[in-house]
């Protein structure tokens, strides 16, 4: 894969079109015409997710007009990851150690970088009010063949303000077409989104609402992330990339619209009316929440670019668009949590792809003190981040584990940890009805989390059984020896022989 992306660009506005020219000049950027949007848009985008392939632009679309387009697979390699978030391209190792303690930073960072209010912008070059709106000329694709109709929202962000704080929040939640003018919106009750949702239905009032379905993929990183209560991700997003993100206030509701955003809608979520929603393919790999009643978006105006492109993120069974910029995000933010709660010697988090991401976190320490793993790990499965979310098995290693490695995580495990002391299990843990193990017929569902202790028993870890296996450095050294062999191109998605 070429990493030839230019320095100058690495600092360039947050434009989606801007993003989609540095992709294209690395070489990594693929457009096809002519294709189906039902099922073969979401079967080449879980074939690409498998394969890390390059980012994808569908055009000419079976039943849309030519130039309304469709992008997939925008973050599922660390090099367009580490362009996304105003990175040089680094390989995941790399990526994850350049991210130490940004998290931390740009939290500390983010009242600095509110959204910069401007008068006009690229999404306003079409727009249409009440009877001119057509959501239907726009290509949303049957993403999964079970799905429950066609999704235009998947790689959006959802744009509301809390009516008690004023604080903008944006989320990115699944969205069906309905008709021409009325989106169905899924929102898991524990989000922010929905929060704000209920302070308005609570006062009999409709709620206002944005959507942004085309916009650069740092903003799918904030609003896919789980910032803390109180962080607005416009400001988060202005952190992580040096500069304000520039917004058009909404003519309807007044709501923050990115001023370079490819497709945008304004309207109300009524309370009390609702369609049916669903089935919809989710992130876990599974169909979970069936097809229900779920509210709806009553669209009041539309705004959109020439040639509008689609941000798609597909789910279906790890991996796929989501899980690579998930697991960075959230084992940096963790990683930044634990140290934060006091918690010495973190050496590495990873939240495992293979597992949907939340339900398997390795956690590596360096021990030194009885009881730092059990603590690393109950520590681990109870940070903001990790506690939001479905979870499942939290395993603590030693340093000389890679955690990313599942591997060398299982060796650990069956070779380090004893069941009987062992495994500490934390009860009545939050989850939502998203993880397959929840009762269909449950209104409420909590979970428990198992933290596993696969670390050397700190009593033993001066006479453990010396592992068997050549030193880094002799690795090296026949690596670069003989390049015939191709080690470190083998190695090269984990690093580990470090050969360049």
């Amino acid at each position: 894969m070429s990493l030839g992306y230019k320095q100058r660009q690495l600092n360039a506005k947050p434009d989606l079109r801007d993003w989609l020219q540095q992709v294209n000049e690395s070489d990594e950027l693929l457009t096809l015409n002519g294709v189906d949007p039902e099922l073969e848009i979401g079967a080449i985008a879980e074939i690409n997710a498998q394969k890390r392939g390059p980012a994808i632009i569908f055009d000419e679309i079976k039943g849309y007009k030519k130039g309304f387009r469709v992008l997939i697979s925008a973050t599922i390699s660390p090099e367009r990851l580490s362009l996304t978030l105003g990175m040089k391209p680094f390989s995941l190792r790399n990526l994850l150690t350049s991210l130490e303690g940004k998290h931390s930073e740009w939290l500390s960072k983010e009242r600095s970088f509110s959204p910069k209010v401007v008068s006009d912008g690229p999404v306003l070059e079409n727009s249409a009010n009440q009877e001119e709106i057509d959501l239907l000329k726009f290509p949303a694709p049957l993403w999964n063949e079970l799905d429950g109709g066609r999704y235009l929202g998947t790689g959006d962000i959802v744009i509301l303000r809390d009516p008690e704080t004023n604080l903008v929040n944006l989320g990115t939640y699944r969205i069906m077409v309905h008709d021409k003018q009325t989106l169905g919106i899924y929102i898991s009750p524990s989000h922010h989104g929905a929060l704000i949702m209920r302070k308005y239905h609570a006062q009999g009032k409709p709620c206002p609402v944005a959507v942004s379905f085309g916009h650069h993929p740092i903003m799918l990183v904030a609003g896919s992330s789980a910032l803390p209560f109180g962080i607005s991700e416009y400001n988060y997003a202005g952190a992580v990339l040096g500069r304000s993100i520039d917004v058009i206030n909404g003519a309807v509701t007044g709501l923050p619209i990115p001023a370079s955003s490819e497709l945008a809608i304004e309207g109300f979520i009524p309370p009390n009316k609702t369609m049916p929603e669903g089935p919809f393919g989710e992130y876990t790999g599974y169909y979970t929440s069936g097809r229900q009643n779920q509210t709806i978006i009553e669209v009041s105006a539309v705004y959109h670019r020439d040639d509008p492109i689609i941000l798609g993120a597909m789910n279906n069974k790890p991996p796929h668009d989501y899980t690579l910029l998930s697991s960075v995000m959230k084992s940096m933010m963790v990683k930044d949590q634990m140290i934060a709660a006091g918690i010495p010697e973190v050496r590495g988090v990873w939240f495992h792809e293979a597992a949907a991401v939340n339900f398997l976190i390795a956690v590596s320490i360096h021990q030194v003190y009885k009881g730092h793993s059990t603590q690393a790990g109950l520590i681990a499965a109870q940070t903001q981040v990790a506690a939001t979310g479905n979870g499942r098995y939290v395993v603590v290693v030693d340093d000389d584990i890679d955690p990313m490695n599942l591997e060398e995580l299982v060796w650990a495990i069956g070779t380090r940890s004893n069941p009987e002391t062992g495994i500490d299990i934390i009860r009545r843990t939050f989850n939502n009805k998203l993880d397959p193990i929840a009762p269909r017929d449950s209104k409420e569902w909590s979970a428990s989390r198992a933290v596993i202790d696969a670390c050397r028993p700190f009593s033993q870890i001066k006479d453990f059984p010396v592992v068997v296996s050549a030193r880094p450095e002799i690795k090296k050294l026949v690596a670069e020896k003989f390049r015939q062999l191709n080690f470190s191109e083998k190695d090269r998605t984990l690093d580990r022989l470090d050969v360049k």
